[in-house]
């Protein structure tokens, strides 16, 4: 009998073995060596940009251009086994370097939804989306009742360059606990980018944390939230919603926290505020997104005219392998509905015309990114459905591409942290 599943042409390994391992270091000497070529032929593509830059940068594309066969048709997304997908992803996860003590300290707790922490929505008028909240809500609630609580993973860090670590250096485990550290303590909770699909335990993001805790003081939380396409859509917003309402319950105050995010993160984090305002729950202190992934339909003209400056791919809705098909509905043709279902707010921010009740805003994009367009249109909806409303800093830096904070060597990332610490100091 024949398969089901139509076969993949696939270049990373699929079984953690010495021939994958090797299969997976060619693939990236490759990159590698094609690149410190052209460094040195062709010198560099932008002045600013070292050759460690353009290697991260080109490691990145290839990654995300190559690990996945993007030649595929529209009709053939049913017969693609998007579980054995989910584990071949998460096999070949973006490395990760290790957190220095001189850097900072982390510690990963488990966040245990019993049916006092489970969260309850109320929010009819996001349709389709609204219904899949209620039914993952419901299905936290019976698996509380029935003594099987689902759990959550996260991540909780604390710069070793801060005054709050100077004074309590030897108490490394009680100052990376879940818990308050004192009544009034200002935290962070951080979104990871990544897609949807990649950020295994938010570790790829965690030298952007060190260095955000490092220019506010602040200790940084980040939920591991479920990933697609395990995981489609609205997971990982219920996931992150509920690690928010944990802090609150654990005794965190709304007023001293600042919800952040990166890419995929930062529309998970304006999906959040949109949930806490329209069921009339208090809002958070601020709000800072790094280039946020606000328009799921990529409808922008950047995505075209920054081809090539940026490390992200352009690829089509038609594609299965689209990181928006596999987060949303992995398997599922594309097609009109699906489109318009792409629209909701809390799949594409952009596509609000309510922000209302929104807390003072730091927006960060690169110049160069493909996202370009979506995030400019963004800030401006902003500006022209809430007058009056808080205020929103939108800060371009050149020749930078997607997320550019990855890359936290270079000046322009040293510049945005800093700048992430003044608005925070500014507005907690």
């Amino acid at each position: 009998m024949a398969s089901k599943h139509v076969p993949l042409a696939l270049r990373l390994k699929t079984k953690d073995t010495f021939f994958g391992r090797l299969q997976n270091i060619r693939f990236i000497a490759t990159g590698i060596i094609a690149t410190v070529f052209r460094y040195y032929w062709d010198g560099p593509e932008v002045p600013s940009w070292d050759l460690r830059f353009h290697v991260i940068r080109n490691i990145l594309r290839q990654y995300l251009t190559d690990s996945l066969p993007h030649d595929m048709p529209n009709e053939q997304a049913s017969r693609i086994d998007f579980g054995f997908v989910a584990d071949y992803i998460a096999m070949n996860n973006l490395p990760s370097r290790p957190l220095q003590p001189a850097a900072g300290f982390n510690r990963e707790h488990d966040i245990v939804l019993d049916s006092q922490c489970c969260v309850a929505y109320n929010v009819p008028h996001y349709g389709l989306s609204s219904k899949k909240l209620e039914a993952m809500a419901a299905a936290d609630m019976q698996a509380a009742q029935l003594g099987r609580p689902r759990s959550i993973s996260c991540q909780v860090l604390l710069s070793s360059q801060t005054t709050r670590f100077a004074k309590h250096a030897a108490n490394v485990d009680e100052l990376l606990a879940m818990a308050p550290l004192d009544p009034d303590e200002r935290v962070i909770l951080h979104f990871h980018g990544g897609a949807y699909c990649v950020g295994e335990r938010s570790l790829t993001h965690i030298h952007i944390y060190a260095q955000i805790s490092r220019t506010t003081g602040l200790r940084v939380f980040s939920p591991n939230y479920r990933l697609a396409p395990r995981h489609c859509f609205p997971s990982q917003l219920h996931d992150c919603f509920s690690v928010y309402s944990y802090m609150i319950h654990c005794g965190f105050k709304p007023k001293n926290i600042v919800l952040a995010g990166d890419s995929a993160g930062g529309a998970l984090a304006v999906g959040v505020m949109f949930l806490l305002r329209d069921m009339k729950l208090p809002r958070p202190a601020a709000v800072v997104l790094i280039s946020p992934w606000v328009d799921a339909t990529c409808s922008g003209e950047s995505w075209t005219r920054n081809q090539g400056l940026d490390y992200l791919p352009a690829l089509s809705l038609d594609d299965p392998f689209h990181p928006t098909r596999m987060f949303y509905d992995a398997g599922r043709e594309f097609s009109e509905q699906m489109l318009n279902e792409l629209r909701c707010p809390l799949v594409s921010p952009i596509f609000s015309t309510n922000f209302s009740g929104m807390p003072p805003m730091l927006i960060q994009m690169g110049r160069n990114e493909l996202l370009h367009d979506d995030i400019q249109l963004f800030a401006d909806s902003i500006k022209q459905h809430n007058p009056g409303g808080a205020k929103l800093s939108l800060e371009v830096y050149d020749n930078m591409p997607h997320v550019f904070v990855l890359f936290d060597f270079a000046d322009a990332a040293q510049q945005a942290f800093c700048s992430i610490g003044r608005f925070i100091c500014a507005n907690t």
